[in-house]
This record gives C-alpha cells, structure tokens and sequence, in this order.
C-alpha cells in the first residue's frame, strides 16, 4: 500500500484559551441545577448579605446563551412557528388584561425548557459531568431532608421583598400536622420532584442492579418524607413502567394512558358530584378531592366564562405570574393544579395539542439507543405523571429535562468519530 495515500488528520494543538461551548453550557446547566436545588438556602444567605439579585443569574447565564444560539440556529421550521404562536398569545393575554410584567414573568418562568431545547445537543457532549453534578445535587437533598427533620433550619418560613413583591425563601406549610420537608429547596413540591428527576436521571448509568434499587428505595424515601402524595405516587408508577419497557405495546399503552387521564381528570371533576367536604376531611385525598370540586371546575368556569376556551387567556395570564403581577378578575388562574388544563387555559385548544406530543415524545424516547434515553425516558413519564396534579412547567428542572428530552429525539444521531476513516478505507485500499 502506498503509504503516501492514506490521509491522517492532524490533531489540533490544544489551546487552554480555546472555547469549548458544550463545557460552558453544561456549566451554565450546573448553576442553575444548584441554584434550585439550594434555592431556599441561598434566597436567605443572599438577603441577609443584601445580594438577592445573584439568586438570578443562573438564568440570566441560560437567557443570554439561548439567545447567542438563537443567532445562529437553524433548527427545526416547527420551532419558530410556535414561537411566532407565543407572541400572538402574548398580544391577547394584554388584551385580557395582563401587562408586559406578567408575559416577562412567564418567560422568565420557560428560560430553562428553551435553553434545554436550543442548547441539550451541546449539554449531550458533557455527559460526565453533567452526571456528577446531577448526583452531587441529589446528595445535597438528602442531607437536606436530614437538616430540616434534626434541626431548626433559619430559612424555613422566610420571605422577603424584591421591590414590591414579596417573596417566600422558603414555605413552612404542614400536611395533617406534618411538618412538609422542603430540605435546601424552596418547598416540598419541588424538592420531591427533583428528588425524583435526579436518581432516574443517575439510575440510567448504574449497571448493578442492587445499587440501582438500593438508589430507586432512598429516593421514594426521600420523597415520602416531603410528603408530596402525588410525586410519590407518580415515581412509584415510573418504577412499574420501568418494568415493562422491553415490551413496546405494554410501555406504549402506559405512555398513552399517563397522557390521556392528565387531559380527562379536569373534565372528571364537571361530571363527578363529590360530597364538599371531602376536600377538608384531612385525609390523603383530601388536596386531590379539592382539585376535584373546587380547583379544577373553578378554572374551567372562568375560561369558559370569558369565551376564551379556543384560544385561551394568552401567554402571561395563566400561571404563578397572576400571583406576583396580579390580574383584575383572573386570580384563579394563578392556579391550575393540572399541566393539560394550564396549557388549555393559556393556549387554548393549541396547549391542548403541545400537552398531546407529550405522547409521542415518549415513543421517541423508547427507541433503544444511548443511555441518555434510558435516562430521559423515565423522567419525562414521571413528569407527565406529577402534571396531573401539578403545574408541573412552573418547576425549572422539570421544564430544563423536558427541554433537554425535546432536544434528543429532535437532533440528529452523531454519526461515530471513526466513520470517516471506515468510509475512506475502501477506495484506499482500491487504489494499492
């Protein structure tokens, strides 16, 4: 062979002043993982230094990386056509009565879902490290679920105010005189479901079967203790899928029936006649029975009220920005309790179709490939189940794996590094 035709790329030499976008986005994703998973911890520190404002930067980091990628991006045509949808439905919220806070709010609210769905491809190159920082997180919450039972933690119950708004550090709520651990997080809510989120993310890359249960028994622990029924349920409900993922028409029709019952359980609660006092009886129900006769009806009836059932409120008139920038008449729609009917009381019957893609998204994901699948499967079965009762996109690391989902199955399979050698091989060896 004529050693003079075989073509040898030349490695580059190394520049420590070079830069490697996939390790500084997945850093950017490492500080905003670790600002929500300290969130009520560091909201406190940050207030009594009288520094609040760094509690945001890890956003304002995802905001201007999402937009340096925007500048550039030549995605999917799908992508900017919801995008244009956003816009116009941010036009009718401040028809309805929003204001320009309340839409800034809300994108502040999604910053993790598109900085997830725009940059995920680069965070996919960092897996490594994205993993110790994902299992460093789910430590911490642990050791924060023990802080909160052993001691007396400053944080909890704090609040404090930015500008005119006030805001809560840390919610000091009980369940039947049971305190809710809400650990190094801002509540309970969201410390059970990045609990959750973390140990199937870190569970997809342990090989032993034993430490992979042994993590799954410690994480539902970990969950009970929040006292969140409806995450722990849903993560119970994960593990059983988990089961029968070998099989494609049973792990089909458990991604079908997850979607499904999240769009019929509001519709249930028009149809059911439900005793009043089932929502104050302290039972384990009880919050759900509420959802059922006061919550979800009361929703529904000021959409349908207002003739919006169509299109919906707009963008920025749903949603927890009602509770910071309150809107004259639209209070109950700060709280929807259920991710289908959030999306439908915002974007009408187009929120209806993104909550269905859910349904496919998960097919997707069931594809056999990378462990990342194998990861990001689970947890966005487990989101889909927390959004029956919860308006589960306000919650930034589910919205940020959701994002980071929606990117793999979007993106295009990286072909091998060796391919180029493989394909050259051939007609190398046709010319000796």
């Amino acid at each position: 062979m004529n050693q003079s035709l075989l073509i040898t790329p030349r490695r580059r030499d190394s520049n420590p002043l070079a830069f490697d976008k996939p390790t500084l986005l997945t850093l950017v994703v490492a500080s905003l993982l670790l600002t929500e998973t300290f969130s009520g911890a560091l909201r406190y520190y940050f207030d009594m230094a009288g520094v609040s404002w760094l509690l945001y930067l890890p956003k304002v980091a995802c905001l201007i990386a999402l937009g340096l990628e925007l500048l550039r991006y030549r995605g999917w045509p799908a992508f900017w056509l919801v995008l244009l949808g956003l816009v116009t439905s941010s036009q009718l919220a401040l028809m309805h009565g929003a204001e320009l806070a309340n839409i800034g709010f809300s994108v502040f609210i999604y910053i993790p879902l598109l900085f997830g769905l725009i940059c995920g491809r680069h965070v996919e190159l960092r897996l490594g490290l994205l993993r110790r920082i994902i299992g460093f997180c789910l430590i911490a919450c642990f050791v924060g679920i023990a802080l909160d039972m052993l001691t007396s933690v400053p944080w909890k119950g704090y609040s404090y105010m930015v500008g005119e708004v006030e805001l809560s550090a840390n919610r000091s709520w009980a369940f039947d005189d049971i305190d809710r651990i809400g650990g190094f997080a801002r509540m309970s809510t969201a410390l059970s479901v990045m609990i959750a989120i973390y140990s199937l993310f870190i569970a997809a890359f342990i090989q032993p079967r034993v430490l992979r249960l042994m993590l799954y028994i410690a994480a539902l622990i970990g969950i009970v203790l929040t006292t969140n029924k409806s995450t722990a349920a849903a993560y119970v409900l994960t593990l059983l899928m988990l089961i029968v993922t070998a099989y494609r028409f049973a792990s089909a029709t458990a991604f079908l029936v997850a979607v499904l019952v999240g769009l019929m359980l509001p519709m249930a609660s028009l149809v059911l006649s439900l005793d009043p006092n089932a929502a104050n009886n302290g039972s384990l129900l009880a919050s759900f029975a509420d959802r059922l006769i006061n919550s979800w009806p009361n929703f529904i009836e000021v959409i349908t009220r207002e003739g919006w059932g169509w299109w919906g409120a707009g963008f920025g008139a749903v949603g927890s920005t009602g509770k910071v920038y309150p809107v004259p008449g639209l209070e109950l729609l700060s709280i929807a309790d259920n991710t289908a009917l959030y999306l439908w009381g915002m974007l009408g019957v187009f929120g209806v179709l993104l909550y269905l893609l859910t349904f496919p998204l998960m097919l997707r994901l069931h594809e056999r490939g990378s462990r990342l699948r194998s990861a990001l499967l689970p947890i966005v079965f487990c989101i889909c189940l927390v959004a029956w009762a919860t308006d589960v996109l306000e919650v930034s690391i589910a919205t940020l794996f959701l994002g980071l989902a929606i990117s793999h199955v979007l993106t295009p399979a990286r072909a091998p590094s060796n391919n180029l050698a493989a394909q050259r091989l051939p007609e190398l060896q046709h010319l000796t």
